[in-house]
């Protein structure tokens, strides 16, 4: 059994953990639910040694546990895999995972022995490995948490810890990966997943801790358990729908004081805000996309379906600017001379495109050039006019923050998200380009980031959204279509349901 007796951590003025208690026992999978910033992270790297407690004790069965030492957590058998990114960019995936438990002999580098192994393990738990060729900054999301969810296995742990490692897989690659963590617990292994999704919760879990400001609210068995239930335990009271009319207000909830979501002098008179044209791309001899063609009209929110690794993060990166198209165009039609706020992107990969983790909150902020532009005046920057906005977005977007002058990186994976979605509206773009834009968004969040979009795109701005979450592109979506392979297809209106789109996302066309 592993035991959390009593912990407690203060990050600056916030309270991260208030006297936890938890236990996981041998041979179950125990499942972490709460709102972003409830302490389920913080709780995870306290067992796994990457935070040392203020107050508190640790023990595995019955021995105490050294707090603090990632390596002596490693040693008793406790392998985690964290929401942020512990891979080595620069690297190959082969040389990130000899670094694991692969290589028996650290002295020497078999990688040819590390990738069979790896292979081998890749196999049994459902896992496709990425190409060999090229470094870890190379690949996308989904799959740098694979190749930490096979790290953290080659050590052969008696404990494995996971947090928000399904967030970024796609269907079909979701149930054989919750069939592993069913085998790793047949075998006798503490299984500990952390998650936002509550149905996959209640069907992979043996027993539910759910955690709300920082304190245990309860620990129960999920045979029994309701989505409903768990949502209420978790917020309170179950989040409202997202859905909203189209002709809905612009000014309420996470609108901006006296502000609508989107100028009125940025609208235009033709409905077309984005038009992408045959859109090609080359890399490695391989080509990433064929011919994309998609365009988004006023009002719009169009959705595209896609695992990743299928060309969706090379898209995104055309758009923000970031990558050069072998062939194509992409036009966005000019409604007046500036054009800093035509397009806001909100990335999949946070911690890395997103946002500067060592930089404080309203530093970031003013990473958006149309934020920038408001604050910076002939080479002198308004330091308490960006302030000022920065505290107000984090009350808006209900970003627990100490306040707009600490480091992003304090901010829990959920938070982050929060501020990446501020930043992105309050420059007021026509068009909002969000790839798995709820990634890590706790139920309330996630309602309220999908009521944002679509009082967004009925203040006339266009959205294309690009997920891994069938059923957020189903509920949001105008109009859907599948990449597959670097080609994107049309979704009908008759296909327009899970069964199928796991076909389309297969490549069954």
């Amino acid at each position: 059994m592993l035991t959390a007796s009593r912990i407690a951590k203060r990050c600056g003025r916030t309270i991260a953990l208030d006297q936890v208690d938890f236990e996981a026992r041998a041979g179950e999978i125990h499942v972490l639910l709460g709102e972003n910033g409830a302490g389920k992270t913080t709780l995870a790297n306290v067992l796994a040694g990457r935070i040392r407690p203020d107050a508190g004790a640790l023990a595995l069965d019955g021995n105490p546990l050294r707090a603090g030492s990632p390596g002596r957590a490693l040693e008793a058998g406790i392998a985690a895999v964290h929401q942020s990114s512990m891979l080595f960019e620069r690297l190959t995936w082969e040389e990130n995972l000899a670094l694991g438990g692969f290589c028996p002999d650290s002295r020497f580098l078999d990688l040819e022995l590390v990738t069979a192994r790896a292979s081998e393990l890749a196999r049994k738990i459902g896992f496709a490995l990425p190409p060999r060729a090229g470094t870890v900054e190379q690949r996308s999301v989904a799959e740098r948490v694979r190749l930490e969810v096979l790290r953290a296995l080659s050590f052969n742990p008696r404990v494995l810890i996971l947090d928000e490692p399904t967030g970024v897989l796609g269907p079909a690659e979701l149930a054989p990966f919750l069939d592993s963590l069913r085998r790793l617990r047949d075998d006798g292994r503490i299984v500990i997943l952390i998650t936002h999704k509550l149905a996959e919760a209640v069907a992979v879990a043996d027993r539910i801790t759910v955690m709300r400001n920082a304190r245990v609210v309860t620990t129960r068995e999920s045979s029994g358990a309701s989505v409903a239930e768990l949502a209420r335990l978790m917020v309170g009271e179950l989040a409202a729908d997202a859905g909203e009319p189209r002709d809905a207000g612009v000014t309420g909830g996470t609108a901006l004081a006296g502000d609508t979501l989107l100028s009125d002098d940025t609208l235009l008179a033709d409905d077309t805000l984005l038009s992408i044209k045959g859109l090609t791309l080359d890399h490695d001899g391989r080509r990433i996309l064929d011919g994309v063609s998609f365009a988004l009209q006023r009002g719009e929110i169009g959705g595209i379906a896609g695992v990743d690794g299928n060309g969706q993060a090379e898209l995104v990166e055309i758009l923000a600017g970031a990558r050069q198209a072998t062939a194509g165009q992409v036009t966005i039609p000019a409604a007046r001379a500036d054009e800093a706020s035509a397009m806001a992107v909100i990335p999949q990969n946070r911690d890395l495109d997103g946002l500067i983790l060592a930089m404080e909150l309203w530093e970031n902020m003013l990473l958006s050039r149309p934020i920038r532009k408001r604050f910076v005046r002939h080479g002198w920057l308004n330091r308490k006019g960006a302030l000022d906005l920065c505290r107000e977005l984090l009350a808006r977007f209900r970003i627990r923050a100490g306040g707009p002058e600490v480091a992003a990186a304090s901010l829990s994976g959920g938070n982050r998200q929060r501020l990446e979605v501020a930043r992105a509206l309050a420059g007021k773009p026509r068009v909002l380009v969000a790839h798995d834009v709820c990634r890590g968004l706790d139920l309330a969040a996630t309602a309220e980031v999908h009521r944002t979009l679509l009082r967004f795109a009925s203040a006339g701005g266009a959205v294309m959204l690009l997920s891994s979450d069938l059923d957020e592109l189903l509920e949001l979506s105008d109009r859907l279509a599948v990449l597959s392979r670097g080609r994107l297809r049309e979704v009908a209106p008759e296909e327009r349901n899970p069964e199928r789109l796991g076909m389309l996302l297969a490549g069954a066309w």
